[in-house]
């Protein structure tokens, strides 16, 4: 590894930037915060693609977490593996064009508390204070659903036409 390498990937700036990133995959996805520290790596590393070694240096942490959370990034969709004819180490990156599908599958497991509310709506119907709350939950929910195929079809029309690769 290069010289110049390691004093990119030193820098205090860069290392609280991942810690930050970790710490919110942490706390909203329940990711490790290792997991958390590889896909903020492999988001900003250059090149895109590191093997479990190199990803083991420039994060400070064993082969054995890097290797075990790797695959669990993959399992999520978000990393991928690939190797090269003549190279013995496989190489990681991320896959950026993944995202929209990884958040929107996790906005339909939220908005499908809807069906959930409304079930428990049915149970309690005429039940007064506990119908109430479970109506309000229920209508948030309700709300959020029926936003969230626009949302989506403005990404299909604005966003990813805003995307420079």
């Amino acid at each position: 590894m290069s010289e110049e390498y390691l004093q990119r990937t030193d820098r205090p700036a860069m290392s609280e930037w991942i810690e930050q990133m970790a710490a919110h995959f942490e706390a909203t996805e329940g990711m490790p915060l290792i997991a958390g520290r590889i896909l903020a790596f492999l988001l900003i590393c250059d090149p895109p693609e590191r093997t479990a070694t190199e990803l083991s240096h420039a994060l400070a942490a064993s082969t054995g977490s890097i290797s075990t959370n790797v695959r669990l990034l993959m399992r999520l969709g978000v990393v991928s593996k690939t190797t090269r004819q003549g190279r013995e180490a496989a190489l990681y990156q991320v896959e950026e064009d993944r995202w929209p599908a990884l958040v929107r599958q996790r906005m339909e497991r939220v908005t499908g508390l809807e069906e959930l509310t409304a079930s428990g709506l049915r149970m309690f119907s005429g039940q007064g204070e506990r119908a109430r709350r479970l109506r309000a939950v229920n209508e948030f929910y309700k709300w959020l659903s029926s936003e969230m195929p626009e949302l989506w079809r403005r990404w299909e029309r604005e966003g990813k036409k805003n995307l420079r690769f």
